[in-house]
C-alpha cells in the first residue's frame, strides 16, 4: 500500500491533475478548477421523447448544456482519449437523476453500444464509462442490454430527419430475460435530436422492459 502511494505521488508530480474544463493544473481529488467551477452551472435540461410506435414518452435528463467549455471537453472525453473525464461528469449527473426521477427505484443503469468497429478504433465506448462511473456514485449495477447490429452513419453529420431514418433497426437487446420487467435508465454523453436515444429505448421496451428513462452529460441547444 505503501510503494502504490508513493507510485501515486510521482505520477501526480510528472502528470499533474488538470480540470476537465480547461487544462489548468488543479489538486489531486479535485475534478475543476475554481474559475470553472464558479462559471460552469449544473442545469436541469429535460428533453422529452415520444415513441409512436409504442404510444410511450421517454424524458432525458442532463446537467449542463452542449456549448463553451462543456462542449471542449466532451470532445476531448469522446474523441481524445480522456476516459479519466466520465468521473467528472458522473456525480452531477447521479445526483440529477436522482432529484428528477426521486419516485423510480431503477434496477440498473445500461449504456448506448457503438459499433466493434468505432469502439475498436477509439478504444472504449464513452456512454458505456459514464455509465459505469455514475453507476458507483449511485450504487446501482451496470448491464450490458443492447449491441449495434448495424455500421450507421454518424448522427452528428445528419439532419434531424436523416437521424431519425439512420437508426431504425440498429439495435438489439442481447437478453430479454435480463431486462423483462425492469426499470432502466440509459446512458449516453451528448442528446441532440434524441433519435439515438428513443430507438434504444424503444428496443428496450420491446425487449419487455418496464420502464425506461435517460440521462446524458449534455443536450445540444436547438
Amino acid at each position: 500500500m505503501k510503494n502504490k502511494g508513493i507510485f501515486a505521488a510521482v505520477l501526480n508530480m510528472i502528470f499533474p491533475p488538470r480540470c476537465a474544463f480547461c487544462g489548468e493544473v488543479i489538486l489531486s481529488g479535485e475534478k475543476a478548477c475554481g474559475k470553472c467551477s464558479k462559471e460552469i452551472k449544473t442545469l436541469n435540461l429535460t428533453k422529452r421523447m415520444v415513441l409512436p410506435n409504442l404510444g410511450k414518452t421517454v424524458f432525458c435528463v442532463s446537467p449542463f448544456a452542449y456549448e463553451y467549455k462543456i462542449r471542449v471537453s466532451l470532445i476531448q472525453f469522446k474523441f481524445y482519449g480522456r476516459r479519466d473525464f466520465a468521473d467528472v461528469y458522473a456525480e452531477t449527473m447521479a445526483a440529477l437523476v436522482q432529484k428528477q426521477f426521486p419516485e423510480i427505484s431503477f434496477d440498473f443503469l445500461t449504456s448506448v453500444p457503438i459499433s466493434p468497429k468505432r469502439k475498436q478504433g477509439r478504444g472504449y465506448n464513452q456512454s458505456e464509462l459514464l455509465a459505469k462511473a455514475i453507476s458507483k456514485c449511485a450504487f446501482l449495477p451496470y448491464n450490458e442490454c443492447l449491441i449495434k447490429i448495424k455500421e450507421n452513419r454518424e448522427q452528428h453529420k445528419l439532419t434531424e430527419k436523416e437521424r431519425r431514418t439512420n437508426v431504425l433497426g440498429v439495435y438489439q437487446v442481447i437478453n430479454k430475460e435480463k431486462i423483462a420487467g425492469k426499470k432502466i435508465l440509459l446512458i449516453d454523453d451528448i442528446v441532440t435530436t434524441g433519435a439515438t436515444l428513443s430507438e434504444c429505448a424503444e428496443t428496450l421496451y420491446q425487449g419487455g422492459a418496464e420502464f425506461v428513462a435517460c440521462a446524458a452529460v449534455a443536450q445540444v441547444p436547438l
